[in-house]
């Protein structure tokens, strides 16, 4: 499921995303090139949320997946998989997340587990949506911004 959704994902946030450090830099260095921005007054913010992948219900998560694909494909599926499959396989992911912990068995009721790489994916996807609504401010849109 990565493979096929990480792809979408990335075309949407490439223009936002810092790859790395020197990525910023390089992004920086344009953006003050271009009419002398950078100012005494300039103000860099980073915004670090601990737990990000376990903050929302599955609900919520499977509902911004669903938008998601809808508004960024042109075609109802993924290298032929439908978004109907695509979702459903989802939520067996999400669904079924196990833990042990302390001699126990938990299972992931909201967001899913850190280490697996679709996870980041489907976080990346409902961070697409705060993204979206910020770009759309006219303010920002003259600014440097990413992720």
């Amino acid at each position: 499921m990565d493979d096929l959704l990480r792809p979408v994902i990335e075309r949407q946030t490439e223009s936002i995303t810092f790859i790395n450090g020197a990525d910023f830099i390089r992004k920086l260095n344009q953006y003050t090139d271009e009419e002398h921005r950078l100012h005494s007054r300039t103000i860099f913010t980073t915004i670090n949320i601990p737990n990000y992948h376990t903050m929302d219900s599955h609900k919520t998560m499977l509902t911004v997946l669903k938008d998601f694909l809808g508004d960024h494909l042109s075609v109802p599926a993924v290298e032929n998989i439908s978004i109907t499959k695509i979702i459903d396989l989802t939520t067996l992911f999400l669904n079924n997340n196990r833990f042990y912990y302390d001699n126990k068995i938990y299972r992931f009721t909201k967001g899913s587990p850190t280490s697996l790489s679709l996870s980041e994916t489907l976080c990346q996807i409902y961070a697409f949506q705060f993204h979206k609504a910020l770009l759309r401010e006219p303010f920002i849109r003259s600014e440097l911004y990413g992720q």
